[in-house]
């Protein structure tokens, strides 16, 4: 009997001979990958720390706030990606953790200064005239403030650049024929956000800027204060809210106005809110540890007392704070260019960020502009001439 031969079926392609290609292929898209990580934590830190500033402050009438927002957003989102996108590049945790660990760094200073440094570079870029001054010097004297206040951020940051090349790995492999993330990858992507936007917002009130609260309280008193009859004090009481502190300029409201933040002192828990009111009324807010305390008529030193350091005419009596603080040289320098009026100079106010102010005094060919600081007291920094408008 003839023996029979079995052929043996050639073997199947293991599929452990492709992992080695695969394992390439799935680390070329670290980067990728690692960038769009880094991009969308940026977005939720952002979201973290002023996403409910934002919130509170829609409708409230204030010039120039949302851009020193979107300012620090943007360098929130440009560094969390960038770096994401450069330790998408290392498989060593440790150089992945250095570098989110200065990305933590950069991004809590950024949250640090931008109610201050940042509010001043968009009012720099926005009106040229005022470039140069500290409309709102920084508050914060050495850095290890606001690198202790970033704990959290350092925290959040530094467990997910350890488990970065972990989770790139199982995103890496959510990817469908067309090279677009299905949903589990987005899912790994999206999950650990929302501890990122808690450690945002935790960071940001331990920096604890005041200026949302007291343009809030200001928005939210002028127009009760406008539309009430009755006893503002026994309002203020049931509302929770100082409504009596407009008592002194209560006729001079109106319900169209802006708000501008005008000075932050620290020291004395003190912010002030100054409203522009659409028939010239111009209000200076005192907010107090939170606590909307007085509103005054804040235009006389800038009109009354310059204009009779221009004149030599004695104040009206009584007008306590008309006179602005100035020193002797300036003093003597308007004085002595009194005499180029050749009647009363009109005076009116050009532009006011922070607690800067300029005024334009002119009376037919001669035109002086002042440039006021402060609010209590208010002082006069110095005068240039100009030429006459018209």
């Amino acid at each position: 009997m003839a023996s029979t031969r079995t052929v043996n079926e050639p073997e199947k392609p293991s599929s452990k001979v492709a992992l080695p290609e695969q394992e390439v292929d799935i680390h070329s898209a670290f980067p990728r990958i690692g960038l769009l990580n880094g991009l969308l934590i940026g977005l939720a830190l952002a979201l973290g720390v002023w996403g409910l500033e934002a919130i509170n402050l829609l409708g409230v009438p204030i010039p120039l706030q949302y851009p020193s927002l979107i300012v620090g957003s943007i360098l929130l989102v440009a560094l969390c990606a960038l770096a994401g996108w450069i330790s998408g590049r290392f498989e060593q945790n440790a150089i992945v953790l250095l570098i989110w660990l200065v990305a933590g760094i950069l991004t809590t200073l950024v949250v640090a200064f931008q109610p201050t440094i940042g509010r001043t570079l968009t009012i720099w870029l926005a009106d040229f005239r005022f470039w140069g001054l500290p409309i709102y010097p920084s508050l914060i004297e050495s850095l290890t403030a606001p690198i202790i206040a970033g704990f959290f951020i350092f925290l959040v940051l530094g467990l997910l650049a350890i488990l970065q090349n972990y989770r790139l790995e199982m995103i890496a492999v959510e990817v469908n024929e067309a090279g677009r993330l299905m949903r589990r990858g987005w899912f790994l992507l999206l999950l650990p956000l929302p501890l990122v936007i808690i450690a945002g917002a935790v960071t940001a009130a331990l920096f604890n800027d005041p200026s949302g609260q007291a343009l809030q309280a200001v928005h939210r008193a002028i127009p009760v204060v406008v539309n009430s009859e009755g006893d503002l004090f026994a309002q203020g009481l049931e509302d929770g809210l100082n409504y009596s502190a407009f008592n002194s300029v209560r006729d001079q409201l109106t319900e169209n106005y802006t708000l501008r933040l005008g000075e932050i002192d620290p020291v004395t828990s003190t912010t002030y809110v100054i409203a522009n009111f659409d028939r010239g009324a111009w209000v200076a807010c005192r907010i107090l540890n939170d606590q909307l305390s007085f509103c005054y008529d804040t235009v006389a030193p800038y009109t009354i007392g310059l204009a009779s350091l221009i004149t030599g005419e004695a104040l009206p009596d009584p007008c306590p704070g008309c006179l602005p603080r100035v020193d002797q040289t300036w003093q003597s320098w308007l004085a002595e260019r009194g005499a180029n009026f050749a009647r009363e100079p009109q005076i009116d106010r050009v532009a006011q960020w922070g607690g800067y102010v300029l005024m334009r005094v002119e009376s037919g060919d001669y035109a002086l502009e002042c440039w006021f600081s402060s609010f209590s007291p208010v002082q006069l920094d110095r005068c240039v001439e100009v030429a006459p408008e018209g």
